[in-house]
Formats: C-alpha cells, sequence, structure tokens
C-alpha cells in the first residue's frame, strides 16, 4: 500500500510546527515547510519517516561529559544538520556526529533539507554536573550510606561548605567537636575513630559551622549513619546464590560494585568484620578481606562459629581426558583458583589448616598434574600448588562434592595426525545478547541480529570443519547472561566463543575508537584469543585490506563469558555498531562470514599448537 506526504504551511513567525503523518512506531517530530498551500507529492514515501535521531533516547539522563556521540538515520538525498553543523549522511543511510553539550538541559536538532522540503526531528536530554553557584549552607557527603565497623577504624567525613569557614562535625548524642579540614574550595574532610569502649548504634552525625553574617550556626545531617560492630558473638554467613560473588571492596560510590575476586558457591561460610550500606565486609585471613553484596547470603545463628576446617590426604587421578584433584574438606570454605604460570596452578583456601600427610598420584602418567605441594601461609591460609604438564589440560572446573574438593582439568582431544583439525571438538558458539538486545545501530539494526547472522556463519564453517557445535541461541529466544556458561559446560564444551559487536560509553568518540577486538579474561584463554586476534588482523587490518577497520587491540575484559573457567573462553567484537560505515558491513552476509572465516582461522592455530604442547609432554 502506498503512503503519500501531506506538505502544511508552518507560521514560522509564531513558531508553530505543521506535523508530518504520524508513523506510530516513531517518537520524533517530523517537519516539512515547503508551500502556502497542501500539495500532493507524487514519489510514494517510506515506511518509516526520513529522518530519526535513534541515540541518545527521548529524555535520556548522560553523565557529567562536555560532548559525546548522537546518530541515527536520514534519506541520503538529503543534506543533514545537527545543532546547525554538518554531518554526512551514509549511502544507507546512516550517520553519526559529535556535539558538545553543558550541564542541566541539552536539545539537539537534526534537519534535512530535501527537494520536497525539510524534516526535523529533535531530542531533549539531562547532562549531570554543573548546577550550584555559590555553596551558602551545609551539604554533607560522606558518609553517604550506614557503616559498621570495629573498634579502631575510621569513618571518612566529608561536606560542602563555603570557603574559609571552621567547620566540625559531631557523633551521635556527643557534644566533642571534630574539626574538618578544607582540601580544596569548598571542599572539607575529616576522619573519626570509632571507639572500642564507647557503643554506637545507627549514629548520626552532625556537620555545622557558625556563619556570622547571619548570626547563627548552619548545620546538616550526613545521610549515613555509623554502628560499632559487636564483636563478642562472630557475626557468620553462608552463601545463599549460586551467583554470588566475592569483590575486591566496597562498591566506590552508591549503585556501583567494586571489582570481583572469586566466586564461592552455596553454603561457603564467611566471617564478617563490617558492612557498608548493603555490601558486608568478610574476613578471608589475617591480611585480606573481600566484599559481598548482603543479598547473595543469609545470617547463621548466633553462636555459629567462624569458618575454619582442615585439609587432608590430596589424591590426583588422571582418566581418559580428565585429571580430577580431590581434597578432603570438613566445610565449605573460600577459595581462590590462581593460574600461575602455563604450568602451575595454585588453589588458597581460606579458613583451612593442613592435615595433608598423604598425596596419592593415581594413573600418573595421563595426569595432567605432574607433582602437587602444600604451603601453610598463615595460621588460616591453606595453598596447594599444582605443578602441571603445559599443554595437556586448557580448562578447570573447581567445586564441592559433599565434603570434598575436586578441581578437574580438561585435556585437549588428541588428533597426533592432523593436529590443526576441529573434527571431534565440541565448540559452544554463543551469539551474544536476545531479549536485552545489546547495542543499536545508526538504522536501528540490532545487536543481537549481528551477533546471530555472524554465529549462524561460524556454525556452518565448524561443521564443515567437523566440530560439533552446540549454540546457545538459535533464534530470538532469551537466554540469561549467567545461564551461558553454565549450558556450554552442560554440554561438555571444549572451547567458547561469544559472538559480539561493539558500543561505546557516553563521552567517548567513536571517530577516534572503532573496528575489531578480541576479550579474554582467564589466562588459559590468552592463547585462543591471541591467535583470533592475529587473524583479524591478517584480514582486516593490514594494508590494502577491503575493508580496512582500525585494530582495536586485544583486551583483558572482566566479561561473563570469557571467565568461564572449564574451557579457553574468548568474545569477539568485530565491528562497531554505532558507526555508519561498520554498521552496514554488519549488515551484509561476506563480512559476517569473513568474520566467521576469521574466527574458524585462529581456534585451528590455537589448537594446533595445544597439541604439540600436549605431544611433547613427557
Amino acid at each position: 500500500m502506498k503512503r503519500w506526504l501531506l506538505v502544511v504551511l508552518v507560521a514560522a513567525a509564531a513558531g508553530v510546527r505543521a506535523e508530518g503523518p504520524a508513523w506510530p512506531e516513531e517518537t520524533d517530530e517530523v517537519v516539512l515547510p515547503v508551500s502556502s498551500m497542501t500539495v500532493a507529492v507524487a514519489e510514494p514515501l517510506p515506511e518509516r519517516p526520513s529522518l530519526k535521531i535513534v541515540h541518545p533516547p527521548e529524555g535520556a539522563a548522560l553523565p557529567a561529559v562536555r560532548s559525546s556521540f548522537v546518530y541515527g538515520f536520514a534519506d541520503p538525498r538529503g543534506q543533514l544538520t545537527v545543532n546547525g553543523r554538518s554531518v554526512p549522511i551514509h549511502p544507507g543511510g546512516g550517520w553519526l556526529t559529535m556535539v558538545p553539550y553543558s550541564p542541566g538541559a541539552n536539545t539537539l536538532q537534526a534537519e534535512l533539507r530535501l527537494p520536497m522540503g525539510t524534516a526535523v526531528a529533535t531530542r531533549r536530554v539531562t547532562v549531570a554536573g554543573g548546577g550550584g553557584g555559590a555553596v551558602t549552607g551545609v551539604t554533607p557527603l560522606q558518609p553517604a550510606v550506614d557503616v559498621t565497623l570495629r573498634g579502631g577504624e575510621m569513618v571518612s567525613v566529608q561536606a560542602l561548605a563555603p570557603t574559609g569557614r571552621e567547620v566540625y562535625f559531631q557523633v551521635g548524642d556527643g557534644t566533642k567537636k571534630y574539626p574538618l579540614t578544607e582540601r580544596g574550595a569548598g571542599l572539607y574532610r575529616g576522619l573519626h575513630t570509632l571507639s572500642h569502649e564507647k557503643p554506637l548504634k545507627e549514629a548520626k552525625i552532625k556537620i555545622a559551622f557558625f556563619d556570622k553574617k547571619k548570626n547563627r550556626r548552619e548545620t546538616a545531617t550526613a545521610p549515613g549513619k555509623i554502628s560499632l560492630l559487636d564483636e563478642s558473638t562472630p557475626w557468620v554467613v553462608e552463601v545463599s546464590t549460586d551467583l554470588a560473588i566475592l569483590r575486591t571492596g566496597p562498591g566506590p560510590q552508591k549503585n556501583e560494585k567494586a571489582g570481583y575476586a572469586m566466586f564461592p558457591p552455596p553454603t561457603t561460610r564467611l566471617w564478617v568484620t563490617g558492612k557498608r550500606g548493603d555490601e558486608l565486609r568478610v574476613r578471608l585471613s589475617a591480611s585480606r578481606e573481600a566484599w559481598i553484596g548482603e543479598d547473595e547470603v543469609r545470617r547463621l545463628p548466633a553462636g555459629t562459629p567462624p569458618p575454619l576446617t582442615t585439609v587432608g590426604a590430596v589424591s590426583i587421578d588422571g582418566v581418559g581426558r580428565h585429571t580430577r584433584v580431590r581434597m578432603a574438606l570438613g566445610q565449605r570454605v573460600p577459595y581462590e583458583v590462581r593460574v600461575a604460570e602455563e604450568d602451575l596452578i595454585e588453589i588458597l583456601f581460606f579458613g583451612a589448616t593442613s592435615n595433608t600427610d598423604w598425596m596419592h598420584y593415581n594413573n600418573a602418567p595421563q595426569a595432567a598434574v605432574k607433582r602437587a605441594e602444600w604451603f601453610q601461609d598463615d595460621s588460616t591460609t591453606y595453598r596447594l600448588r599444582l605443578h602441571t604438564h603445559p599443554g595437556r589440560w586448557w580448562g578447570y572446573d573447581a567445586r564441592y562434592e559433599n565434603g570434598t574438593f575436586v578441581l578437574e582439568l580438561r585435556r585437549p582431544l588428541a588428533n597426533p595426525k592432523a593436529p590443526a583439525s576441529l573434527a571431534g571438538l565440541r565448540v559452544i558458539v554463543d551469539p551474544g545478547h536476545s531479549a536485552d538486545r545489546g547495542a543499536i545501530g545508526p538504522t536501528e539494526y540490532l545487536e543481537k541480529d549481528a551477533n546471530l547472522a555472524i554465529a549462524k556463519c561460524l556454525e556452518k564453517k565448524l561443521l564443515q570443519e567437523r566440530a560439533e557445535v552446540t549454540m546457545l541461541r538459535n533464534g530470538s529466544e532469551h537466554v540469561a547472561l549467567y545461564d551461558r556458561p553454565k549450558a556450554a559446560w552442560a554440554a561438555g564444551g571444549d572451547i567458547l566463543i561469544s559472538v559480539h559487536n561493539n558500543a561505546l560509553p557516553e563521552g567517548s568518540n567513536p571517530f577516534e575508537r572503532n573496528g575489531f577486538g578480541v576479550y579474554y579474561y582467564q589466562p588459559h584463554g590468552f592463547g585462543l584469543a591471541n591467535a583470533i586476534y592475529n587473524a583479524y588482523r591478517e584480514q582486516f587490518g593490514r594494508e590494502g585490506a577491503s575493508p580496512r577497520l582500525r585494530d582495536d587491540g586485544l583486551h583483558y575484559g572482566n566479561l561473563a563469558l570469557p571467565r568461564t573457567p572449564q574451557m579457553p573462553s574468548v568474545l569477539t567484537e568485530s565491528a562497531y555498531l554505532i558507526l555508519p560505515e561498520e554498521e552496514a558491513l554488519l549488515k551484509t552476509e561476506k563480512f559476517q562470514c569473513d568474520c566467521a572465516d576469521v574466527t574458524v582461522r585462529g581456534l585451528k592455530r590455537f589448537v594446533e599448537e595445544m597439541r604439540r604442547r600436549d605431544a611433547s609432554a613427557p
């Protein structure tokens, strides 16, 4: 069915805009002022407006950035400006530009001049920052959330106040005044040490200074209250979810989290020594602590002793492609697996002491472990060191089975006659995103669709190489992010490849950062990532390549799929979807299959190298 455009006069002097025909799925205003009378245009319109701002969305709240990217689509026959500046349109219809921002409300206006008139699209966004003017009162900053600490520990107190004042704070019902020192224009900081003798429970912190001009005291109360930890009875919790994460510290700001340290399985016991907001500080050893979300654990009854167990005999069994290291522990305590070198794995148990009088090597010639030794690093930290054959393992699974800790190492599938062959290897292909859709391109091409297109081509090429392929999704079905690594291991995966395409956070410049990149996390995933990355460079990064893309690099990335420890796991980013040129490439079957070819090429090189190492092991 053809659709026709009616063009209506716009009364410019009155600031009135006539809106074009309504496309129910769009929200942009489209304006075509060209004539004083209504006319019919002979050419039928496309099924969507000739101009749209796709990013940022209407009403977006942006962080404090000075400039950021804006993109969308437009009829390539027209001339486009955004906030008065000319912007080129890709032949495929996408456009991208950088715009300056100021704190507060900002309006973006795109105008597209066409032979039949001018289309206009607008966006209204807000940018954080600025706003204040001169500080006249007290604005407390820290503590921002409630904190519970041991006696002798310090609480940071911060506030904004007029410069040059004598600012102080008081704790709870106390009358003692503690000074705050001005460390910048109007920024005052101080520390309060919790006393062992003086109990505090949800004590408020009042911050004040005397305003001589107004002849009155200006006061305010910090949002966070402080409490003294009751150490008369240990506070013990156990992990209550299989998605628990021990983090390196408390969140740097409200609603933020620190980096990952380890992943304790359910029923692991932890000794709490403090609290900040909704995060608990737990003691791992005399010199190490970590933080975990309060909603990831459940509190055990008062009187439950802190986690402490003994480690008994160690047995090492080599059977077929599997090596299993087993250790008897009385209870589940936190552990950390470290791949120190290609031939060295260490496992640290926190809250454990040695009773390891025996180590048993069963079917040793088949095992990936040559030798084991243990160390008692301190009174409650036990460390097991495993000397391994390089190339005889390429992933591990660490778990508790009843009262036994198990570390399972998987050996590569042997093929001495054709070491680069993928025949018989189980390759797990993860087309990234689905219900969450991922990034969106200027012409509204969704990352989830681009990922699936590349993954389907990768599946076909892997099958041609006689690999066994498991797709973690085949269409638009939703697979939860943290279910994907579990599914890969449950399917018996040897290799995991997560297919993605890239975007950037607000404030970044996509004209400076774009192209292809590869990401790994586990040390034993680096070799695979490096092999695939070098294949990308050969295909797209060399002089004369068509297309030639910028080399965005090889990266360590704390991402869910590359964190999968049971197999070499990588994440590919073939292009930046937010660039019109790269979005257009991603829509073509040739580029999709070129990316799949590159991945297979790198995978074969990695497999060949691992088999060479395995064959050279004694």
